[in-house]
């Protein structure tokens, strides 16, 4: 049998050590890899300079590539260590035979000494390229594995195959093919395409969505002014690469506040976004490697309550009331537990037991005489300046809201009020991809879903390490970085980029960063693969048809959410054709995940699932 993989991220690797190691041995079995990039994939590839810069958002000991006893349907698992397990001594020994990569990773294994650490990128990828030598080790002799640095530039379905075209032109027949593609970028958007132009004609810099890592920031100097919309992950990256990667450096005085000390080389960066705020920073972790929170209000049963209530679907408001008590009531918790709690012992237990029943929450912490400042306020939380008077003064205010985001964050992400919160809804995603995927919403109120639940859930659950929220407040200290108001809206002017927010700030710059990454389009990628099967329609973008007999799209590919086979432009399914990640966002909800040790992760269990359809 022959297995082509398309794309050697962790979505790959999961598919190829399942396929590997769970063939029977009378099988011959040939599994290839392909990717333009190196093994781990685009976003982790440690040759890129940035990513030895650019940290990951999650800890290294709630990282791992192995598929364990937690992955549902799964396997036989053949275990092997986290990232942090990794680290020592295998790291060190891998890197000692493996020249090509640059000695800073060796320096940085000196650093990562705590679980609750986060690595580089760049560390991610070698970890991937470790685990694939160790993979190679597995193969028995019926079976090969093998890489091939090109990229799939298109395939021919023959019969119940499919013809494999590289970018050389070499021609491979496939048996099996998994397309694991990751982002991929796009055509401009109008507005796109039309600063563009306008940055050609007027001598201006202009960088649109892509991979921060990828991006040559070498071009902002100190003349610069660079407009960035955005406050989100990419956000963190080019602050990052425009400050510390210009030689600059933070150093951490002795009331444990970040100062910043300029090279004299960074451009003068203006951001904003439609909050107006960053995301939210994670709590320093406090959980075990397979910790999770267990909801005593979101749960499966309370949801299907729900369903039936409405006659087989839920309404996006119910749903969001469920998950905000959810919320509400581990915010709750964490005040009567902590020490600064106003509440006597006997107070605190019979609140805890009454907030089990209550129909408010907040309503009855506030009878039993639990002082909470400021309360859990969903509405706050989403427009946290939304009634800051005009006369005050902007920038004060964001430093004094990112001091205090930074102080509860420094509690842990399960005993701060609100950074411990927010962390359960990392905990709760699976739950949440269980309702989209099993159609709990119709098309409307799916809808409404993505354009509410899925900007709040990026807000307070996706942020950054706790360090780039004090780096950003030491840089807007600094005059380096400023922040503008919500609703930023950029405009061309007069021979320049001009950005307005809803507080009539107006900034004028001659550079324009557009910090985010593409998001997932199938009519719009200019990946040749997925443009040449566009257009025999092998792909084609999933569609929703609203109670009204209207339609729209999401630009994720349509696929059979539980086979993960392609599902054509005239809706038949493309056997042998398997397609999963990131280009089913969508169809499938936050597939933007790194695997996670113990808890069934969603990379790993998928993966799982399609190998075992391609071995049956």
């Amino acid at each position: 049998m022959q297995v082509a993989i398309i794309g050697a991220g962790p979505r790959g690797l999961a598919v190829a050590e399942r396929l590997i190691n769970l063939a029977d041995d009378d099988v011959q079995l040939d599994v290839q890899i392909f990717d333009p990039h190196v093994i781990g994939g685009r976003v982790w590839d440690p040759s890129i300079p940035q990513n030895k810069l650019f940290l990951m958002n999650t800890v290294i000991d709630q990282i791992t590539l192995f598929t364990d006893d937690s992955i549902e349907h799964g396997g036989k698992p053949l275990h092997g260590p986290t990232l942090f397990q990794w680290l020592k001594p295998d790291a060190r020994i891998f890197l000692e035979k493996h020249s090509e990569f640059d000695d800073s990773y060796t320096a940085e294994i000196q650093h990562l000494t705590s679980p609750s650490d986060f690595a580089t990128r760049g560390m991610m990828g070698i970890y991937a390229a470790w685990y694939f030598e160790w993979l190679k080790k597995r193969v028995r002799s019926n079976q090969t594995l093998t890489f091939t640095q090109q990229s799939v530039e298109n395939l021919t379905q023959i019969g119940t195959n499919y013809q494999v075209v590289l970018t050389d032109g070499t021609q491979i027949l496939a048996n099996q093919v998994v397309m694991a593609l990751g982002h991929s970028n796009n055509d401009l958007t109008a507005e796109e395409a039309k600063f563009k132009s306008f940055a050609d004609e007027n001598s201006l810099k202009y960088l649109p969505p892509t991979h921060p890592s990828e991006a040559n920031l070498s071009v902002f100097s100190q003349e610069d002014k660079v407009i960035i919309r955005g406050l989100g992950l990419s956000f963190f990256d080019y602050m990052a690469g425009l400050s510390i990667g210009k030689g600059g450096y933070f150093e951490r005085e002795t009331d444990g506040d970040l100062t910043y000390h300029s090279s004299g080389r960074e451009p003068h960066i203006i951001a904003g976004s439609r909050s107006g705020v960053p995301l939210h920073a994670r709590g320093i972790n406090e959980k075990e490697t397979s910790e999770v929170y267990e909801p005593i209000f979101f749960t499966l049963p309370a949801l299907e309550a729900l369903r039936a209530a409405g006659h087989g679907q839920i309404k996006y408001d119910d749903f969001e009331k469920l998950l905000v008590k959810e919320l509400t009531y581990k915010h709750l918790l964490n005040r009567i537990d902590s020490p600064t709690s106003n509440l006597t012992y006997d107070q605190a237990q019979d609140l805890k037991q009454a907030l089990l029943t209550s129909a408010d929450l907040n309503a009855t912490a506030e009878s039993v005489g639990l002082i909470d400042e400021p309360p859990f306020d969903i509405e706050a939380i989403r427009q946290p300046a939304k009634y800051l008077p005009k006369s005050a003064d902007y920038t004060e205010w964001l430093l004094d809201y990112l001091e205090k985001d930074i102080q509860d964050a420094r509690l842990g992400n399960k005993i701060a009020p609100f950074a411990g919160a927010f962390d359960i809804l990392r905990d709760l995603r699976d739950r949440v991809r269980f309702v989209v995927e099993h159609d709990y919403f119709s098309a409307d109120e799916y809808e409404i879903f993505l354009s509410k639940f899925r900007p709040l859930d990026a807000m307070v659950s996706v942020g950054p390490p706790l360090e780039r929220v004090e780096q950003l407040r030491a840089l807007i200290k600094a005059g380096i970085v400023e922040v503008m108001a919500a609703n930023i809206q950029v405009t061309t002017e007069s021979g320049n980029f001009v950005a307005r927010d809803a507080r009539g700030n107006e900034v004028q710059g001659n550079a324009l960063v557009e910090a985010r990454v593409g998001m997932t389009n199938i009519d719009l990628s200019t990946n040749p693969l997925i443009a040449s099967l566009r257009e025999k329609g092998i792909l084609a973008a999933a569609i929703w048809t609203r109670n009204d007999g209207s339609t729209y799209k999401l630009g994720s590919a349509d696929a059979d959410r539980r086979t993960f086979e392609v599902v054509n432009s005239k809706g038949e399914r493309m056997h042998n054709l398997y397609i999963y990640g990131i280009p089913l966002e969508g169809k499938k909800w936050f597939g933007t995940v790194i695997p996670r040790p113990g808890v069934n992760t969603v990379v790993l269990r998928e993966g799982a699932w399609i190998a075992q359809q391609i071995l049956a």
